[in-house]
């Protein structure tokens, strides 16, 4: 298994050494560290940032997989029954929690048997 913690040192340690080898080139600019710093520097640069958005794309893939579990573990739930306990959205409580009293609701008194012949 590869240790994503571990290739993101490797990758920090390449970059250093590829900014040492430029600054190298900066201070002392003579034809050997300019091509030191054009090649081997560019070299390291390269590989630390392939491995770099290798790291981020397992890490990626990782959630996005872990993500369809959790989808596919609820998804199962529901199909058996075990529907998760959130309030709707009239505001209605959740099965089997408290309902509120009858005489908190404002419901208007149905119509009496004279009213209901006009």
């Amino acid at each position: 298994m590869i240790r994503l913690p571990r290739l993101l040192t490797v990758s920090a340690v390449l970059t250093l050494f590829g900014l040492a080898l430029m600054v190298w080139s900066m201070i002392e600019p003579t034809p050997m560290p300019v091509m030191l710093a054009m090649s081997v520097g560019q070299m390291f640069g390269t590989v630390a940032f392939g491995l770099f958005g290798f790291v981020v794309l397992v890490d990626q893939l990782r959630k996005a997989r872990e993500k369809g579990e959790r989808a596919r573990a609820e998804a199962a739930r529901v199909a058996s029954g075990q529907l998760p306990k959130v309030p709707t959205s009239d505001g209605q409580a959740p099965a089997g929690a408290a309902q509120p009293s009858t005489a908190a609701r404002s419901e208007p008194a149905p119509p009496s048997s004279g009213e209901a012949s006009r």
